[in-house]
């Protein structure tokens, strides 16, 4: 549908020169004041609304010396450039817009909601689009920057690799990436915060409306920069995101690996990762409206740790095969036996103290707004001291006195996930066995078990410092112990 709709051409560009210029579509007479579509002067050629990007080479390199000839030493190193391409999901918004979407907002409608299109001459579902389509009043606009470019990865890695004995081999890898030209969205028509008293504000053809409290969300839209400098052109339009490529990422990491490889007895697989990911932008898809970047000319506002990101990561697995005896009792009883286990332990991801969707210091309607941090001593007993009590740590991972909300029409200055939450441990095993019946019959037997021992990790404190449950985990993360049998029969 989304894949449909964007072929059709639906997708517009804005600008700010094009509204100030006073540039108006000729293909869709009612769009607000600074809007093209395809068929418009100064609309890129196509219906995708970006400008061809001929440039974008991909080139790959790889190198490997085997040090000492004797192929038990190796050094291997490469590098690439690739890039992405945006998936419909992304295009939503876009899609969605007026004046090919359906999305509409009413707040408290001209003669209440027993006519609440009335206002609009008439119910617009289905919306069929035309040269003279109506944009309803205060439509969120979704628009891309033609100028965009597709997300781009480098990648590099050296590697040494060495064997020792017969069955070992140890590697040690640095491993580096940048992403950069991520996509995101700067809001365009942000709201003007004018205090927490009443204000009175200019409206179109010479009307103005008086509010008690300006910093209300039912006044965002009337306090919003487009429409205090024009409110008969922009009083049909409320959000305007730009997709644009400013976000960036860098990731480095220390990988550490041993093996041992082996046709009967112990084989072991087991790796440590040391990783350290920080950027501006997460790769995402749909993007809500207001989910912008902070401030249009300052992205690294937004910097942080990488939301996926573990600091330090390890798995072992480790398998073990009974080994056969002489007596035949015995070795039906012993021999056989496949004992198989799995160990995954990673720290904590990464939180962010915010305010929760709806608060809204800073007047402007931008979603996700942080708070305050006044305090090092960021975190509670649940995350400081090991031996705490259950009931502690459950309900005080955060120190609240670290934080508090900022002054209204500000931002917070609390970095963006630079908390670390609990981290997370799991061993797994399974034990089976084959008992062969002749040439074409087989029997497993097999036995299961997740989380062998039962450990508890605890599911993500809660980060909204308005919410009376602050810092309190009210989850776990992953299944507690579960047992599985099984039998099969092949024949």
């Amino acid at each position: 549908f989304l894949g449909q709709q964007l072929t059709d051409g639906e997708v517009a560009v804005w600008s700010r020169e094009n509204f100030d210029a006073g540039v108006r579509s000729t293909v869709f007479n009612n769009a607000p004041l600074g809007l093209i579509y395809p068929g418009d002067a100064g609309f890129p050629a196509g219906k995708s609304g970006i400008e061809k990007q001929w440039l974008n080479l991909s080139p790959r390199a790889g190198v490997a010396w085997d040090v000492t000839g004797n192929g038990r030493t190796a050094v291997r190193a490469s590098y690439s450039l690739a890039y992405d391409f945006a998936s419909s999901e992304i295009h939503f918004i876009n899609a969605t817009s007026p004046p090919f979407g359906n999305r509409l907002k009413i707040d408290d409608p001209p003669g209440g909601l027993d006519d609440p299109y009335g206002h609009l001459g008439g119910d617009p579902h289905p919306i069929i689009t035309g040269p003279d389509t109506v944009y309803p009043p205060f439509g969120a606009i979704g628009t891309i920057d033609p100028n965009i470019n597709s997300p781009r990865v480098q990648s590099w890695n050296v590697t040494v690799e060495q064997q020792f004995a017969d069955v070992w081999q140890g590697a040690v890898s640095y491993l580096g990436r940048y992403s950069d030209r991520l996509w995101g969205t700067t809001e365009q028509n942000p709201g003007t915060f004018f205090g927490r008293g009443a204000c009175t504000i200019a409206g179109p053809n010479g009307t103005s409306r008086t509010f008690s409290r300006c910093d209300r969300s039912n006044t965002l839209n009337f306090r919003r920069e487009l429409y205090l400098i024009n409110p008969d052109e922009a009083q049909f339009a409320s959000n305007i995101n730009v997709y644009t490529d400013i976000g960036n990422a860098e990731y480095r990491g220390l990988k550490l690996s041993l093996r041992r490889r082996a046709a009967a007895g112990v084989s072991l697989n087991t790796n440590y990762t040391w990783g350290y990911c920080f950027g501006n932008r997460d790769a995402a898809g749909f993007l809500q409206l207001n989910d912008t970047y902070k401030f249009n000319n300052d992205p690294d506002f937004d910097k942080g740790n990488c939301a996926g990101n573990r600091t330090h990561v390890g798995n072992i697995t480790l398998g073990y095969t009974t080994p056969e005896v002489d007596n035949a009792a015995l070795r039906a009883a012993v021999s056989g036996w496949r004992v198989s286990g799995v160990l995954q332990a990673r720290s904590g991801g990464w939180f962010t103290v915010d305010l929760g969707t709806r608060g809204d210091t800073r007047g402007n309607g931008i979603r996700s707004q942080r708070v305050n941090q006044i305090s090092d001593d960021v975190y509670g007993p649940g995350k400081r001291v090991s031996n705490v009590a259950p009931g502690e740590r459950i309900n005080d991972y955060w120190n609240a006195d670290a934080f508090e909300t900022p002054a209204a029409g500000t931002y917070g200055d609390h970095v963006l996930n630079s908390l670390e939450g609990p981290g997370f441990w799991n061993v797994n095993l399974a034990l089976s066995k084959l008992i062969d019946f002749g040439a074409t019959q087989r029997l497993e037997l097999r036995l299961e078990t997740f989380n062998l021992f039962n450990n508890f990790n605890w599911g993500p404190p809660q980060d909204q410092l308005t919410s009376s449950r602050f810092g309190r985990i009210t989850s776990q993360a992953g299944d507690p112990r579960i047992l599985q049998f099984g039998v099969k029969y092949g024949f």
